[in-house]
């Protein structure tokens, strides 16, 4: 496709890895991203889940494992994805969503895979990793049947964080309980992991 504005330095930025974070008042869990002009659970990569608690190291170590493995199927030059691959796709990662849903059903006690995401919030983040090593974490904020992400407005950059790569498994999971710390409830609903200062 000849598109004069696909320059190769917007090409390389395009592509991108993503994992998907969710916080309940019981679980953490850490999800790896298949990129096909949308995400979903990846049926390759690193996906894992632990309680409320687990310690800071844990989880900039499995987040780390969760992004780095994560993978790209985008080609920004074509028209469509690459159809025949991508109905391959989506029932085998579907298969592998259900069952760690399942995990983390028969891990924390509830009663069926829709429950897990009542209170959750959730991070969005994404690596330009054809850039550099500085990963962007999305809070979002909770809205009656699903989350949204603020718009990419200077306004609403402390809703970001960016942390690169290259820190510890404990700084990074520090950075990821910052941005867990600027997520949104409505109403008197409260986020699983205020800010100190908030109690």
């Amino acid at each position: 496709m000849n598109n004069p504005h696909l320059t190769p330095e917007l090409i390389r930025w395009l592509h991108t890895k993503n994992a998907l974070l969710a916080l309940t008042p019981k679980y953490i869990s850490i999800q790896s991203q298949e990129i096909w002009r949308g995400q979903y659970f990846s049926r390759t990569g690193w996906s894992a889940h632990a309680p409320w608690g687990a310690s800071l190291q844990w989880i900039g170590e499995n987040f780390r494992k969760a992004i780095t493995t994560s993978e790209y199927f985008n080609d920004p030059t074509a028209p469509t994805v690459d159809v025949t691959a991508f109905r391959a796709m989506e029932p085998e990662s579907k298969t592998r969503r259900l069952a760690f849903e399942a995990d983390i059903v028969a891990t924390y006690g509830y009663k069926k895979n829709e429950d897990i995401g009542l209170r959750c919030d959730l991070l969005f983040s994404e690596w330009h990793y054809l850039i550099d090593d500085v990963v962007i974490l999305d809070a979002t904020k909770r809205m009656p049947g699903g989350h949204r992400a603020w718009p990419e407005d200077k306004k609403y950059q402390d809703k970001r964080v960016h942390v690169p790569l290259s820190v510890t498994d404990e700084e990074l999971g520090l950075a990821i309980r910052d941005a867990f710390s600027r997520c949104e409830a409505p109403g008197r609903q409260k986020i699983n992991w205020p800010r100190e200062e908030d109690g």
